[in-house]
């Protein structure tokens, strides 16, 4: 007769505990390497964003400039901040931003008591584990929030299905790709007693460690067979690779992101990038900077677009200066742009002279009519 090694009964060790645990967060790594991949992504785009501040139309660096580029408060930089707001904000749907003294501190948790017609007021905020008691008004502080329905929310509840199918799919592989075997016995031995205590004390523990280590021998008795049989289905690992990659999918949709990026593979950057900044990056910007002027400023101090503050993601595409020289050129030569904003463009410093901020202008770009009249002349 035969015995199959699942009939090896024993006790799952602690370790072994661990995994089996480990098999199964595999099946959750996916999708958090997907949303890591994602939020990662818009959180160093905007951190590589300047945050412009105008008084007048021109340009400041005044406190929240310093607050909102270099420093927020006493514990983060400026990057590290923006990445726990992007964060938060891609998990949760909403991010509230609590300033206190000139400097801005993520909320981690807080609600919401809903005025119709009148300011929302914020209660039970907590800020790096300390519970603020002081209720804020919402022209107090910086709520921003993405559309109702939360994209982190959303592919929790969609990737429930995937993983009932994704774990379907690895424990079929796994079956189908492990080794089995049996053991066949002398027919005299099936109802020998003695024997039969013999193989509960001995032989499953022998079969066991010879089963499972990478190098072992096994004692063959006589009268004894240890047999493989084959565990292979023709099961393959493309079930699990197709899954893994709708997964990626489903998130790339989710946040507007081009699937190229999620996996890395990015053949055409410059075409993909404006994909990136058009459909995701651009309008995070936009809510940015809208929240972020409305509660620095009323209807008169905004003074019909004078005092504002704006994400500028116009430094988000790598240059080389050799590469865009003749544009350079083109922009001060037709009066576009100063030599300084040029060079703020290319992540090169300002020059801050006079002749720097001037705008200059070629003849190649003179009035038409003038042009003729210095040919009729001629």
């Amino acid at each position: 007769m035969g015995f199959l090694t699942d009939w090896l009964n024993r006790t799952v060790s602690d370790a072994e505990m661990e995994t089996v645990k480990g098999k199964l967060a595999e099946v959750l790594y996916y999708k958090e390497l997907a949303l890591y991949i994602a939020k990662s992504y818009i959180a160093n785009t905007i951190s590589k964003c300047e945050f412009l501040v105008y008084e007048n139309g021109k340009e400041v660096k005044n406190e929240l400039y310093y607050a909102l580029n270099v420093s927020p408060n006493y514990n983060q930089n400026s990057s590290q901040f923006l990445h726990q707001l992007v964060s938060t904000l891609y998990d949760k749907s909403e991010t509230l931003v609590v300033p206190k003294a000139n400097r801005l501190y993520v909320a981690e948790s807080f609600a919401v008591d809903q005025k119709p017609m009148h300011e929302n007021v914020f209660t039970g905020i907590s800020v790096e584990g300390l519970q603020i008691p002081k209720h804020y008004k919402a022209s107090d502080v910086f709520y921003f929030k993405l559309d109702d329905v939360g994209v982190k929310k959303q592919i929790d509840g969609l990737y429930a299905t995937y993983q009932q199918l994704l774990s379907c799919a690895v424990a079929s592989y796994r079956r189908g790709n492990g080794q089995k075997y049996k053991l066949v016995l002398d027919n005299a031995k099936a109802g020998d007693q003695k024997f039969a205590e013999q193989f509960n004390t001995s032989i499953k523990e022998q079969l066991r460690t010879f089963i499972e280590s990478d190098s072992a021998i096994y004692p063959q008795y006589r009268g004894t067979d240890l047999q493989v049989v084959s565990g292979s289905t023709g099961v393959t690992s493309t079930d699990v690779i197709q899954l893994r990659k709708e997964v990626f999918e489903v998130v790339a949709q989710a946040f507007k992101i081009p699937l190229p990026m999620m996996y890395g593979n990015i053949t055409n950057m410059q075409e993909i990038v404006k994909v990136y900044l058009s459909f995701c990056i651009d309008p995070l910007a936009d809510m940015l900077s809208e929240e972020l002027t409305r509660k620095t400023n009323t209807f008169k101090t905004w003074n019909g677009g004078k005092n504002y503050v704006k994400v500028d993601t116009s430094r988000i595409n790598h240059f080389d200066i050799l590469d865009v020289a003749d544009k350079a050129d083109k922009l001060v030569a037709s009066g576009v742009a100063s030599i300084d904003e040029v060079r703020r463009v290319l992540d090169m410093p300002a020059l801050g002279t006079e002749f720097s901020q001037k705008h200059w202008i070629t003849k190649n770009y003179s009035d038409v009519s003038s042009s003729l009249h210095e040919g009729v002349e001629a």
